[in-house]
């Protein structure tokens, strides 16, 4: 009897382990897990900085490294950052699109050339835009203090 109560225990346990792993949206670093490795798209304009280039690209997301790299090897590292803790104009940008980030898993990083960026290293801040189970992204610069060509980095792409 006392064998039979031991196994279902260890059955109940083994099941609620299970059941919280699957049940995880976003893995340690704050990421999604419906995230993608790869996306090819297209944005009309470059971004601030690298690697987000305008027109045709690829961007390679490696989640274990936290890191974006694109299709001519540039590459950059991000951190996932609350809203809560979003300055107030890049918190108004975010604001202001949220008609267009509406049925969307969206988030946003910051990112720098330092692995795991703080709030102090960040060169940039992201929206990242996940729709069709992760299957599309949109990329959105949230930086807003310039406008050399005319706008902003918006990359939309589809994963492979």
């Amino acid at each position: 009897m006392k064998k039979k109560s031991l196994f279902s225990l260890l059955t109940l346990i083994v099941m609620l382990v299970v059941l919280a792993a699957c049940g995880s949206k976003v893995n340690k670093n704050g990421v999604p897990n419906i995230l993608k490795d790869k996306y090819t798209g297209y944005s009309k304009l470059s971004g601030y900085e690298y690697p987000f280039i305008a027109g045709g690209d690829q961007l390679i997301f490696d989640k274990k490294e936290n890191s974006i790299t694109n299709s001519k090897g540039d590459k950059t590292y991000f951190s996932v950052i609350p809203e809560k803790d979003l300055p107030p104009a890049t918190k108004g940008v975010v604001t202001s699109l949220k008609s267009e980030l509406k049925d969307t898993e969206n988030f946003t990083i910051i990112i720098s050339r330092e692995k795991h960026p703080t709030k102090k290293q960040a060169e940039a801040t992201y929206q990242i835009a996940l729709s069709a189970g992760g299957k599309k992204i949109r990329v959105i610069e949230l930086r807003r203090d310039y406008a050399a060509e005319g706008g902003y980095y918006d990359f939309s792409g589809e994963s492979e």
